[in-house]
């Protein structure tokens, strides 16, 4: 099985670049975040490729959205937390079959400024909720792929500079202690089974010509249960996504199962 998982900055404004990565790759399963649509406006494309689609859409903002092959049996998720209902960043599916699979897609805030009581304050608020819903799942023994875009910075090497961030909320250490609370639940960073920290980014902003000087972030990830994580063959970032032209600021990457 092939999951991937694309902050995809706008499904509309780079449909042809999903529609590229669908006909290269031929994920299983395909997250998407920052869609910046409302449910009716997303493209059709999904249902040309033989994909069922779970989405939760906003308008001009936000927005999750799972692309499923329609040869799997899933039924969606519902999350009932408020903090949840009030931005649409997080949708899930249960894939029916023995494994017990619970495949879950984050945007997690931004949460910047820190000084904003509004939205720093939703971040971590938004994260502990995220850490209720994980524990409850790994004590009831769900097998589990958590990923998305997490907006946190959770090794020092994930930036090249890392004091600059130490006050940014993605460097924040409230935030990055919210993230090892999701990991210290019983779940595994599959990124850190393969590359070492500093070694791979996810992010380049589109300011300061970040691409060009490859100064990235690493901020998106695949987080998985003990059973899945021993299943995890390979990942891969496709960077040459950033390169192309009007791309997102993230890349696409995904993982590959022996399921």
């Amino acid at each position: 099985m092939i999951v991937c998982s694309w902050n995809i900055n706008s499904v509309r404004m780079r449909e042809n670049l999903l529609l590229e990565l669908i006909n290269s790759l031929n994920p299983d399963v395909i997250f998407l975040q920052e869609i910046k649509c409302q449910d009716n406006e997303f493209p059709l494309i999904y249902k040309e490729k033989n994909y069922n689609l779970v989405i939760k859409g906003e308008k001009g903002k936000y927005g999750v959205a799972i692309l499923i092959k329609k040869k799997i049996e899933f039924e969606e998720i519902n999350f009932e937390c408020d903090i949840f209902k009030s931005e649409a960043r997080i949708c899930g599916i249960k894939i029916k079959n023995n494994f017990n699979l619970h495949l879950i897609n984050i945007y997690a805030p931004n949460g910047n400024p820190i000084e904003s009581e509004e939205k720093f304050s939703y971040k971590i608020k938004w994260y502990s909720e995220l850490h209720k819903v994980i524990k409850k799942l790994i004590n009831s023994k769900i097998n589990i792929i958590l990923a998305g875009d997490f907006n946190v910075l959770e090794h020092p090497d994930d930036v090249q500079d890392f004091d600059r961030w130490k006050n940014d909320a993605l460097g924040h250490i409230s935030s990055r202690k919210r993230f090892r609370e999701i990991l210290s639940s019983g779940l595994t960073n599959i990124v850190r089974l393969f590359y070492k920290p500093g070694e791979i980014y996810s992010f380049w902003d589109y300011q300061k010509a970040s691409w060009e000087r490859n100064y990235g972030l690493l901020i998106d990830h695949f987080l998985l249960s003990p059973k899945l994580s021993c299943m995890v063959e390979s990942i891969f970032f496709e960077k040459e996504y950033r390169g192309k032209q009007k791309p997102s600021d993230h890349i696409p990457f995904w993982i590959k199962l022996s399921i």
